[in-house]
């Protein structure tokens, strides 16, 4: 059964007064027998960094074209995700080195969907969360961890990456994942309980399953991320990207 996916980035209130460009990226594919296998990345550059959406574009698209060079079940130990974090990270070292500027300059967080037809491989460093659709509930993957800053986390360019990258292999048929930045945490997810919000992500999910052309719902779900009401709860770049099967 294939994958039907919609993803979006859109730039936050504070940056489009500061016209600084959105510094989130993500991208997506799918791979495999009848298109059963998807893979989503999603990055969010570091504020501070003079070229953070540089890295964090760089790293989706570096992800989606190592991973299918990885055999599947590399992916699915904590050894072969954090190899293919590496070589990520030495993309963006040398794309920094091309530039002429400290790989700080390019930092960016890192989450990783990949989904099998009864498997999957999560990975994230930094902030940001990953969420599956389990019947009516919802479940976060990675809880996201309280920085002892405001608006501090972990980047793939840090020397000490290795040591943030949380992971968690999943041994089930996943028919409901949503991927985003921290700009929808508030919104997105109860941290007084620990939960995501079945209200946030339910009619995401049901119109994308329900929808005849998935392109028809572009430009809506844009305006969505873009509207007032999102607006309000936060000012912060934001992307998510979800999907059905």
């Amino acid at each position: 059964m294939g994958w039907t996916v919609l993803g979006e980035s859109v730039a936050g209130t504070a940056h489009r007064s500061r016209k600084v460009p959105c510094q989130d990226a993500f991208r997506f594919r799918t791979f495999g027998l009848s298109g059963g296998w998807l893979m989503i990345a999603v990055a969010d550059g570091a504020g501070s960094a003079s070229h953070s959406e540089t890295g964090a574009t760089l790293a989706c698209e570096e992800f989606v074209r190592r991973v299918e060079a990885f055999v599947p079940d590399e992916l699915f130990t904590r050894d072969g995700m954090t190899a293919l974090f590496a070589e990520v990270r030495n993309a963006l070292l040398a794309e920094a080195e091309r530039l002429n500027v400290h790989p700080r300059e390019l930092a960016c967080t890192a989450l990783l969907a990949v989904v099998g037809p009864a498997s999957a491989a999560f990975a994230q460093l930094g902030d940001g969360a990953i969420v599956l659709g389990q019947g009516q509930e919802y479940r976060v993957v990675f809880w996201p961890e309280p920085a002892e800053y405001a608006n501090a986390t972990d980047f793939l360019t840090d020397d000490s990456f290795r040591d943030w990258i949380r992971f968690e292999p999943v041994t089930d048929s996943i028919t409901e994942l949503a991927v985003f930045t921290d700009g929808l945490q508030r919104l997105a997810l109860d941290f007084a309980n620990r939960t995501a919000y079945p209200g946030f992500f339910r009619p995401l999910f049901s119109e994308l399953r329900a929808a005849a052309d998935p392109e028809s719902l572009v430009e809506p779900f844009r305006s969505f991320l873009d509207s007032e009401r999102i607006n309000e709860r936060t000012d912060d770049d934001k992307t998510l990207v979800f999907a059905v099967r």
